[in-house]
C-alpha cells in the first residue's frame, strides 16, 4: 500500500558540477542539506533536472551514492536509472542494488520511439532483472513517447510498478490514471512534475509534486503543498504567489533553449545564496551571461532569501 513517507514534495534535485563537468560532491551534499532542512519530503535523484543524460554511468552512480549517503535515511530517494534501451537501464539498476533507495525510476526508452506493448515489455524486464519498487517516468518531451494511463494502470495492478511521475502536463491523462485506480482499486504513488499545482495536487488525485524550483525555493514549495493539504486557501496563494516569483529565475535567459535557462538560472541562483560552488551546466546547454544573472539578488530579496537561506 502506498503510504504517507512517501508523499508531499520530492526535488529532483540537481548536479552541481566543477567546471570540467564532474560532479561537485561538496557542493551536492550542501544542496541535500539545504533541502532536508527546509522541510522537502524527498529526493528524486538523477532525473532531469540532475542532468543525468549528459553523465557518465560512473558519475551518475557516484552522484546517487552521494546523496544516499547525505540524505542518511532522513527521507525517501528515487533514483532515476533511465537510458536508451532496456538492458541499459537494467544495468543501472542493478548497479544500485544494495543502495539505500527507495526505488528507481525509469522512462520508455529515448531516441528510438516505442509502442505500449514495447512499453510493457519494458518494464516488466527492468521489474524482473533489477526487482527494486520501480516508478514510471512519463516525460513523452524529451523522450518522444508517452505512457498511456491503461499501459501505467495495467502495470501497477500487476505489481510492476510502484509509482509515476508525470512530466506530461497532461492533466487529462492523469485524471484518467486517477480514476483507472480509482475504478479497480490500484494502489500506485501518484507524483506531478509541476510547478503551478504544488498547492492543488493532493486535490486532484496525487500524493506529490516534484517541480525542479524546488531546489531555490525548497521551504517555500513545501510550504505551499502543506498549506494546500491543510485546506488553508489564503495561505496556499501566499506561497503560490511567492513560486511564481522564484520562476523568474527560469526566465532570465536571453539565448539557449528552455531547459538551460531553467537549470542554468536555478544553479547561478544557488550560487548566489552559497549553497553550492559553482553554476556550469552540461555542455552544449548555455550559462547565464554575467548580465543575466545581476537580476538574480532582486529576485532572492523579493523572496526574502539570502545567503543564510530560508523563508521570510
Amino acid at each position: 500500500m502506498t503510504s504517507d513517507r512517501i508523499r508531499g514534495v520530492m526535488v529532483p534535485i540537481l548536479t552541481p558540477f566543477t567546471p570540467d563537468e564532474k560532479v561537485d560532491f561538496g557542493s551536492l551534499s550542501r544542496l541535500v542539506d539545504y533541502l532536508l532542512d527546509n522541510g522537502v519530503h524527498g529526493i528524486w535523484a538523477a532525473g532531469t533536472t540532475g542532468e543525468f543524460s549528459a553523465l557518465e554511468d560512473e558519475q551518475r552512480l557516484a552522484a546517487i551514492e552521494a546523496v544516499v549517503d547525505r540524505v542518511a535515511g532522513r527521507a525517501p530517494i528515487i533514483a532515476n536509472v533511465s537510458a536508451t534501451s532496456t538492458e541499459a537501464a537494467v544495468k543501472m539498476g542493478l548497479a544500485l542494488k544494495g543502495i539505500a533507495v527507495d526505488g528507481i525510476a525509469a522512462t520508455p526508452p529515448y531516441y528510438f520511439p516505442c509502442a505500449q506493448d514495447e512499453l510493457l515489455a519494458h518494464f516488466r524486464y527492468i521489474k524482473d532483472r533489477v526487482g527494486l519498487p520501480l516508478w514510471i517516468y512519463n516525460i513523452p518531451v524529451t523522450v518522444k513517447t508517452s505512457v498511456d494511463p491503461a499501459t501505467t494502470a495495467q502495470l501497477a495492478e500487476e505489481g510492476t510498478v510502484a509509482g509515476i511521475k508525470d512530466s506530461s502536463g497532461t492533466g487529462e491523462l492523469h485524471a484518467q490514471l486517477v480514476m483507472l485506480c480509482e475504478q479497480r482499486g490500484i494502489d500506485l504513488y501518484r507524483f506531478l512534475g509541476s510547478t503551478f499545482r504544488v498547492s492543488t495536487a493532493s486535490a486532484v488525485g496525487a500524493h506529490g509534486v516534484i517541480p525542479n524550483i524546488a531546489n531555490l525555493v525548497p521551504a517555500i514549495t513545501s510550504a505551499s503543498w502543506e498549506a494546500g493539504e491543510a485546506g488553508d486557501i489564503e495561505k496556499a496563494r501566499e506561497f503560490d504567489a511567492k513560486l511564481v516569483v522564484a520562476l523568474k529565475v527560469q526566465k532570465l535567459a536571453k539565448g539557449g533553449g528552455p531547459n538551460a535557462a531553467v537549470l542554468s538560472g536555478v544553479k547561478s541562483a544557488l550560487v548566489a545564496l552559497g549553497v553550492i560552488d559553482h553554476d556550469h551546466v552540461s555542455r552544449p546547454l548555455r550559462p547565464l551571461t554575467d548580465d543575466e544573472k545581476s537580476h538574480i539578488p532582486a529576485i532572492l530579496k523579493e523572496l526574502g532569501l539570502s545567503a543564510s537561506v530560508g523563508v521570510s
